[in-house]
């Protein structure tokens, strides 16, 4: 009995994939674990192993192509078996598609209520127009050029509105899908072309996509300061002590702390814990912590999701946790997308001050540098202090500098108050 490849849902939100490349051929032989293919999402990177022992029948789904998840892309099995999907497989498909459209459906409901819009609400429908983003894969841009097909009237049906390969082959079929003059407005300048990341591997050519991206529709200006972290690290030691005699087995870092920190500054300055996409400023209640991870070959950024609703034992737990999955690439079912802020320390590389860089869609970022000995003056007498560095990078288009100030004041205030943490 034959045995399909299917393409993996990496992250909770990707519904589609794309085949980078086939490592193996149609009729090979190929044994179970073996790198058949790698594939790509938005952010991430991934081989495919083969499921069973078998030759390679089938190539469903090529090189370059995109597809959504669950879906078959290649065929294992015995030399003259049957290769078409079967019914079930069909129906398979579509309940898979149909319960992604009602997460999506119940996702965007259940932010509404604290959804909140910019000024200019009554240019909405012009800043819309004009800030509207095209998202589309490199394949059906090369086709899109090919015909001269104007991007703009074609309606994507890919992840966050992707136009795809399956989009141009259907304009080709039956035209456009938008009148031209709804469309009137300049060709977006946000985006990414798909020469950024030529020559990469594919993790490296997804990062330099995204970094561009984030560049080309934000106004990104970053605010450093240092924070007195000598209570902070007593605290530390002293939670730690007291967690090993009650036989609590929690691995508590600094990193645990300042997320606590980072989670209740956002929760008291809201106007930091947003997303702005597609024309649309939303405040969030929820925070989803970003937690920016280095590989040996880039960079993730796994999301903690409903943080706000962690002690800081969980956060260490749900920090260390997704930080091994990502670095062992078992990154099926870790959230990937949807942060609401990012942390990324460059401490442990003995970095001070650097310009993180935001991810699409956030607001804001902290740089955690290394910690830094300092001999201050202080009530007459001098003395040696711990100060942890922290650079915030923060939209300007959305923030002023006295905002992210604020934020940072606010930041400033558990660190150096950290029973604060646990009230």
């Amino acid at each position: 009995m034959s045995t399909n490849i299917m393409m993996p849902k990496l992250g909770m939100t990707m519904k589609e994939g794309t085949v980078e490349e086939w490592h193996v051929s149609e009729g090979d032989t190929v044994s179970k674990g073996d790198t058949v293919a790698s594939i790509s999402s938005e952010k991430l990177t991934q081989d495919i192993e083969a499921p069973a022992d078998g030759t390679l029948l089938k190539i469903k789904v090529q090189a370059g192509y995109d597809t959504k998840v669950k879906t078959v892309i290649g065929v294992i099995g015995e030399e003259g078996e049957s290769t078409d999907d079967n019914e079930e497989d069909a129906q398979e498909k579509k309940d898979d598609t149909e319960n992604e459209n009602q997460k999506a459906d119940k996702d965007k409901s259940s932010r509404s209520t604290s959804s909140k819009k910019s000024s200019n609400d009554g240019n909405k429908d012009n800043n819309a127009s004009n800030q509207k983003r095209i998202f589309i894969s490199p394949l059906a841009r090369k086709m899109a050029e090919k015909n001269d097909i104007d991007i703009q009237r074609v309606e994507g049906t890919g992840g966050n509105g992707r136009i795809t390969k399956l989009d141009i082959q259907r304009v080709l079929e039956n035209g456009l899908d938008k009148d031209a003059e709804k469309t009137s407005s300049p060709p977006s300048t946000s985006t990414v072309s798909a020469d950024v990341g030529a020559g990469l591997n594919p993790m490296r050519k997804r990062i330099a996509q995204n970094m561009r991206q984030s560049q080309d529709q934000t106004a990104q200006l970053t605010l450093h300061r240092k924070v007195n972290a000598d209570e902070l690290i007593v605290f530390k030691d002293k939670l730690k002590k007291e967690l090993g005699d009650a036989g609590q087995d929690v691995k508590l870092s600094i990193t645990a702390l300042l997320a606590k920190a980072v989670v209740l500054a956002l929760q008291n300055y809201k106007k930091m814990n947003v997303r702005y996409e597609n024309g649309e400023l939303t405040e969030y209640d929820q925070v989803n912590l970003g937690i920016a991870t280095s590989l040996d070959d880039g960079l993730m950024v796994p999301v903690i999701e409903n943080a706000d609703g962690k002690s800081i034992g969980t956060l260490a737990e749900s920090i260390r946790t997704l930080s091994e999955k990502v670095r062992n690439n078992e990154t099926d079912g870790v959230p990937m997308s949807g942060g609401t802020f990012t942390i990324t320390n460059m401490g442990a590389s003995e970095i001070e001050y650097f310009t993180p860089i935001l991810n699409v869609g956030e607001a804001g970022i902290l740089g955690v540098g290394a910690m830094q000995s300092e001999v201050v003056m202080q009530d007459g007498n001098v003395r040696q202090v711990q100060r942890i560095p922290f650079s915030l990078t923060f939209d300007h288009q959305i923030l002023d500098g006295a905002d992210a100030a604020e934020f940072l004041k606010i930041l400033a205030k558990y660190i150096e108050n950290p029973y604060l943490l646990v009230l």
